[in-house]
């Protein structure tokens, strides 16, 4: 709703973050960016797992992002997430573990999986 602008990714930052250099940032991005297109246009199913947050999931038309249990901790704390848990059940099925086999996750068992 409303008028949102995009802003540009800054490259540097994430350089000076990641102690690399800006050209390999760039790089880094537009290659997987590239390469995760090209999977979404042939209708390949696709992974992302996102370090220390989860892993979404885009099967079709299908996108689902499954959280690591620990990054909802942290998020809310330990006891408001037992008491969603137990209210909203179904929160479960939004929630992995980032030891469980990402292609597991995924209906078809096929997936590609951009770490």
């Amino acid at each position: 709703p409303g008028n949102k602008e995009l802003e540009p990714l800054k490259y540097s930052k994430v350089a000076m973050a990641a102690a690399v250099s800006r050209q390999k940032v760039e790089g880094c991005i537009q290659g997987t960016t590239s390469l995760l297109s090209h999977c979404l246009v042939k209708g390949q199913n696709v992974a992302l797992v996102l370090k220390e947050v989860g892993v979404l999931l885009i099967e079709g038309t299908m996108v689902r992002l499954n959280f690591f249990h620990d990054f909802l901790e942290r998020l809310s704390g330990k006891e408001n997430l037992e008491k969603v848990v137990f209210k909203v059940p179904h929160v479960l099925d939004m929630m992995t573990s980032p030891v469980v086999p990402v292609a597991s996750l995924s209906f078809s068992g096929r997936v590609i999986i951009f770490p």
